[in-house]
């Protein structure tokens, strides 16, 4: 019998009591070590992932990818590592699908992929931003984390890989907003940080059609109106916060063009 490969899982928090529970049930039968990077958190999430057998290990934020890459090298003695938010969670057919791909998987395999799903307001949200698939399952040596701008700050950091990517079945549940304001008040963070950091230059053209792009993809094309008031409301903060990049990107090239001047 082949013995099993094992397995870390790499988590990254900052006071998530509201989620990290759930997300480490969702993992603690598919893993040998959680490894669980915090960065000050006060609400008890700490000792939630320490009561539920993690190992924790304090680090100050430089950022999201230089976090996640810090929390995949600690576990890189392991054959496969599975990089999670604190607000995902695995379904019981992802987490079958992960124990058999540690044990099945071949040398040309460098990491699996999964669908991730938006949990919001008590529903999945079946269209908008679907299908969104993410490199999660990953041989540590043949992995590195990137992201846009100085360590990731301007926008979602994401993983490569050295060799083939197959793609899991199984859906990855992401419940990333506690209402409404919390989403309203993420997307226009995120939007100030990847103005910071776009190099695309920002216009009336852009402030106008951008946000309108944003929507009309989500919430037409892909559909987003079958997923009701909750999917509207999703497509609006997504446009809002598209709006938001727009005109302080706008508002920053001009600043930088009088400087200049």
């Amino acid at each position: 019998m082949t013995a099993p490969k094992k397995l870390a899982v790499a988590i990254t928090t900052k006071n998530n009591l509201r989620t990290i529970r759930e997300c480490l049930e969702s993992v603690k039968d598919v893993a040998d070590k959680i490894f669980v990077v915090d960065s000050g958190s006060t609400d008890g999430t700490v000792e939630i992932c320490r009561e539920m057998g993690a190992e924790v290990d304090y680090r100050e934020w430089p950022g999201p990818v230089a976090q996640k890459q810090y929390a995949m090298d600690r576990c890189a003695d392991h054959d496969w590592v599975l990089n999670l938010d604190s607000d995902e969670m695995l379904d019981a057919e992802l987490a079958a699908s992960i124990r058999n791909a540690v044990l099945t998987a071949g040398p040309e395999i460098a990491g699996f992929s999964f669908n991730r799903k938006v949990w919001f307001r008590g529903q999945w949200l079946d269209h908008v931003f679907q299908p969104e698939p993410r490199l999660r399952l990953v041989r540590p040596r043949k992995a590195a984390v990137h992201g846009i701008g100085p360590q990731g700050k301007g926008g979602h950091d994401y993983v490569k890989v050295e060799g083939e990517i197959a793609h899991l079945p199984g859906t990855c549940k992401h419940d990333s907003w506690a209402d409404a304001a919390e989403m309203m008040r993420r997307y226009v963070e995120l939007g100030a940080r990847a103005a910071q950091y776009d190099p695309r230059r920002s216009n009336v053209v852009r402030v106008l059609f951008s946000p309108l792009g944003a929507f009309v993809k989500q919430y037409f094309l892909k559909q987003g109106f079958r997923d009701g008031r909750v999917g509207l409301l999703m497509c609006l903060g997504l446009a809002y916060g598209n709006a938001i990049k727009q005109m302080l990107k706008m508002a920053w090239d001009m600043e930088q063009r009088n400087d200049q001047s």
